[in-house]
């Protein structure tokens, strides 16, 4: 689909008919989709140039080969902007979660070529509702007012069954990197997504079953490790730019390897240097701010509280966790 000029995203009210908001929001969805797929390239360059936004933080001189390198850096190694990742039990992308929806593209009528254990990417999931946008934009211009109804109904469908339930976390997690660009691009995508969220009803259970780990004797710092590190359980995301800042803060030695033992180290380490209190203290930090992004998103979009509010919980547990290791650190 050829990008168009999207402009800003465009919220409903702004004086648009229906048709010309639907398209518009389905022009900022096939952009935003392409960068969070294959970064600035030379295709989609000019689009976001036309975007004050990215326009802003834009780095200049562009270079591609840069844009290319950050992409990687920042979708291969800190944020994997996977539905899989941020509500499964075990940190990694593909199963169960992927096959709902690849079976949603085919139920709303969308077909794609990509892989089916990439089918759950962020940028996947915003190219469907770009698809779906579009043809409602077609159903009214043909004034088949029924027909873009339906098409309206498949997009909030898809968002409040997929979308809605992992991507503000995920976007929320982009923001807190280092890239000003995606930072930028993120708070536009989040913002595009609710404003597009209609009437909610009450979600089933989304998030994966959680358990109080420091209930059980034999955890330690690894299962701790593994628990914080796992989205849809603790509530936060920490990515491995994240973890490389905590230690830094407390000038701990961190190793290489996995964003698991890199959050171990730390945590062994902390021991070893006497600062595992103020690092708990820091990580206590890190679930307050979370909770806070949380709540300003329910406060600018009431209606997508149903969907917001259990992350904000578990971010909340996740905190109140961390004050009783804090409480035995401290005991001990």
């Amino acid at each position: 689909m050829p990008f168009s000029n999207p402009g800003s995203p465009t919220p409903s009210g702004s004086g648009l008919s229906q048709a010309q908001l639907a398209r518009a929001r389905s022009y900022s969805y096939q952009l935003f989709s392409d960068l969070y797929l294959r970064g600035i390239t030379a295709v989609s360059l000019p689009y976001l140039q036309q975007i004050p936004e990215l326009t802003a933080v834009l780095p200049t001189p562009f270079n591609a080969d840069s844009a290319a390198a950050s992409h990687h850096e920042l979708f291969q190694f800190n944020i994997f902007p996977y539905e899989s990742f941020f509500l499964g039990e075990d940190g990694l992308v593909g199963g169960e979660v992927t096959a709902v929806v690849n079976q949603s593209y085919f139920q709303l009528g969308w077909q794609t070529a990509v892989a089916a254990t990439e089918a759950d990417h962020l940028g996947q999931e915003l190219a469907c509702l770009a698809f779906l946008g579009a043809q409602e934009a077609e159903a009214w211009e043909s004034y088949q007012t029924a027909a873009a109804t339906d098409w309206q109904t498949r997009q909030q469908f898809f968002l409040q069954n997929h979308l809605l339930r992992w991507a503000p976390n995920c976007l929320l997690a982009i923001q807190e990197q280092s890239d000003p660009l995606f930072a930028e691009l993120a708070q536009m995508t989040l913002s595009l997504l609710l404003s597009h969220t209609g009437d909610v009803s009450p979600p089933p259970h989304f998030l994966p079953p959680v358990q109080n780990i420091l209930a059980n004797e034999k955890s330690g710092f690894k299962e701790i490790a593994h628990f914080l590190l796992l989205p849809g359980l603790s509530g936060i995301t920490l990515s491995r730019d994240n973890i490389g800042q905590l230690g830094r803060q407390f000038d701990l030695p961190r190793g290489f390897g996995s964003r698991e033992t890199m959050l171990l180290n730390l945590l062994r380490t902390a021991v070893q240097y006497d600062t595992l209190p103020a690092l708990l203290i820091a990580l206590q930090a890190t679930c307050r701010r979370w909770q806070t992004s949380y709540q300003d998103l329910i406060d600018q979009h009431p209606q997508t509280a149903l969907f917001i509010q259990p992350w904000q919980a578990r971010a909340a547990a996740t905190e109140q966790m961390v004050i009783e290791l804090m409480a035995s650190s401290i005991a001990e």
